[in-house]
């Protein structure tokens, strides 16, 4: 009887848990989306009475009577949001492709060869993972300013290596560690060299580990404001957090609405291209962690 009792405790407590877990995600997206679609006089309101979608069209193709206004971004960035989604497209993905070769090549090495130093090798990857990379924000930017890449999307994406490189080395490690070296011993024993064996039988397989790798790279590049914020000084090279910044104006909120609309679609762009590859995502999660 206690037992039966017992097991009706731990799914209450679980049902509550879960709940209380999607009331967390659900009630601020709710409320953003809300925001986004309501006029500036009801973007408070918990239930608007008027739905509109001059918010996100102003995002790309801005008004008149919005410039003139000078609501929020319209303020002080000239530019339409699609040049900001444009400029975090190439930072994001030429960071995010860069770190998973790179990456992918040093989780090789790591998996699959024994040398001495090895361990300290990993450790070191693991700690500039964990970094905190604000500390990195003064010889980041005198290393920029002295190879000529300051204020360029070139250098911001060499910068976000900082975050891909390492997170893929991990995963990529962790997903090669899981993949039978027999395969590539076969292959050997065929005449393929190492280089062979690897694009050939490896990559072939590992293709759930590149896809992990690639779309949390990609989120986290895309999401960076800090090195953004220290090396891009010009408003047609900024990125789309940093044009986010612009809707604040003196601690307050001066455009609600267009704010709520930029975060929504922020966050669209990784979902649906999580969503397009989810299944590889799963997969990659699930086989990098059979070993650590």
């Amino acid at each position: 009887m206690a037992g039966h009792s017992g097991k009706i405790l731990n799914k209450i407590i679980i049902a509550v848990g879960v709940i209380l877990l999607l009331l967390w995600i659900i009630i601020p997206t709710f409320w953003a989306f809300k925001t986004s679609i309501s006029v500036p006089e009801e973007a408070w309101k918990p239930i608007p009475t008027k739905i509109t979608l001059d918010n996100y069209l102003s995002l790309f193709n801005p008004s008149l009577e919005a410039i003139l206004r000078g609501m929020g971004l319209r303020a002080a960035l000239p530019d339409p949001m699609i040049v900001y989604v444009t400029n975090s497209l190439i930072v994001s993905l030429t960071a995010s492709i860069i770190g998973v070769i790179f990456g992918s090549l040093a989780g090789y090495n790591l998996a699959r060869f024994s040398y001495r130093g090895k361990r300290i090798v990993m450790w070191l990857v693991l700690f500039a993972y964990v970094f905190p990379v604000f500390i990195l924000m003064v010889p980041i930017l005198v290393m920029m300013r002295y190879l000529g890449l300051y204020n360029t999307l070139l250098g911001l994406s060499i910068v976000h290596l900082a975050y891909t490189l390492p997170y893929s080395t991990l995963i990529m490690r962790s997903y090669f560690s899981g993949i039978p070296s027999v395969l590539e011993e076969a292959a050997l024993i065929d005449g393929c060299t190492r280089l062979e064996a690897l694009w050939r039988v490896v990559i072939p397989v590992a293709i759930p580990g590149f896809v992990t790798a690639f779309i949390f790279s990609f989120t986290l590049s895309w999401n960076d404001l800090l090195f953004a914020l220290i090396l891009l000084n010009s408003s047609h090279k900024y990125t789309l957090p940093i044009a986010t910044t612009f809707f604040l104006w003196g601690g307050e909120i001066v455009d609600p609405g267009g704010l709520a609309a930029t975060a929504i679609f922020a966050g669209i762009v990784p979902s649906v291209l999580y969503m397009l590859v989810q299944k590889y995502v799963v997969v990659g999660l699930v086989k990098g962690a059979v070993k650590a």
